[in-house]
């Protein structure tokens, strides 16, 4: 065999093992993103109502595309409008510019972070989490050529409230539940597989990550983009995981941190009403899977109705 020839097949092995490597820890970095964050609406709470957090809409070209978060504005009869402002953790820089600058234009915004009160990341602290989440964050944040949402949200302005659990009264509560994040993959991959159940049952593709796609884009020009365009579609799938209200209040890091921004929502309103002061304005900042159930209960208990809906652009793919 020639030399030329040996090389040719060598390098031939090196990019297959270079591409099933990549592909093993997008699918690494995928499962435990999707399982940790629910900030898709793949892992959405079951809902009455039919609006859509986030959105992918396909660019010209192969591989182009755009994944797209909302905010959802409601209204009640005193005047007051809260807006539901779906969060998704990574995304481009230009991204969170923008909310940072749509965030001090709002009286009040209720943000979420299991933190302290007083710990408020700013784009200055250079953010870089210890955590092992904080680490798969990054890890993804810099694969995907991304931002992480620690390090470029500012969380200092004075008309940010924290509106989640502590760390303390999330372990106390998981521990209160007997639960433990085993337990609730546990859960949601039980749910996870009536859905594809379902969705087999109606003729729906079951995910974006199928051998097809997958193969697709390992033959890209540029692979990180091909894989990239794949998990925004599977991010923005509608009719993936519903989580039903029973489930949501069962899962803590859904249904109590739901109900720790309700909360909030309804202190800043009695406050608001106890002094007659201008917080007409407000704004809760989450995870987009937290926004069904969160929508569900302004809606129905709270007694807000839906006003409309602006999208804005996460990861603009090309």
């Amino acid at each position: 065999m020639s030399l030329f020839i040996e090389n040719r097949i060598l390098k031939t092995q090196a990019h297959t093992i270079k591409s099933f490597v990549l592909i093993f820890r997008l699918r690494q970095f995928l499962l435990l993103f999707l399982f940790y964050f629910f900030s898709i609406s793949s892992v959405a709470q079951e809902s009455e109502s039919s609006t859509k957090f986030v959105r992918f809409v396909n660019g010209d070209a192969e591989w182009e595309g755009q994944l797209q978060t909302s905010i959802t504005s409601y209204k009640n009869s005193n005047g007051v409008t809260v807006e539901l402002v779906a969060a998704i953790h990574i995304g481009d820089e230009f991204y969170y510019r923008e909310l940072n600058d749509y965030f001090i234009t709002k009286d009040a915004v209720l943000y979420e972070l299991v933190a302290n009160d007083n710990e408020r990341p700013s784009p200055s602290d250079n953010v870089r989490s210890r955590t092992g989440l904080g680490f798969l964050q990054l890890a993804m944040a810099e694969f995907l050529q991304l931002s992480f949402q620690l390090e470029k949200i500012d969380y200092t302005p004075q008309n940010f409230r924290h509106a989640d659990l502590n760390p303390a009264q999330l372990a106390e509560t998981m521990q209160a539940k007997s639960e433990n994040f085993f337990s609730m993959f546990i859960s949601l991959a039980i749910v996870q597989i009536a859905s594809e159940q379902a969705a087999l049952a109606e003729g729906e593709p079951v995910s974006s990550f199928n051998l097809f796609s997958i193969i697709r884009a390992l033959a890209a020009d540029d692979q990180v983009m091909a894989f990239k365009f794949l998990l925004a579609e599977e991010l923005a799938r509608s009719g993936g995981i519903l989580v039903g209200q029973q489930l949501e209040q069962q899962l803590t890091i859904l249904g109590d941190r739901n109900n720790a921004a309700l909360g909030v929502l309804q202190q800043v309103l009695r406050e608001s009403e106890a002094s007659n002061s201008s917080i007409s304005d407000i704004s809760i900042f989450y995870g987009a899977a937290h926004m069904p159930g969160l929508e569900r209960e302004l809606m129905y208990s709270l007694g807000f109705e839906y006003s409309s809906q602006r999208w804005l652009t996460a990861w603009r793919i090309q």
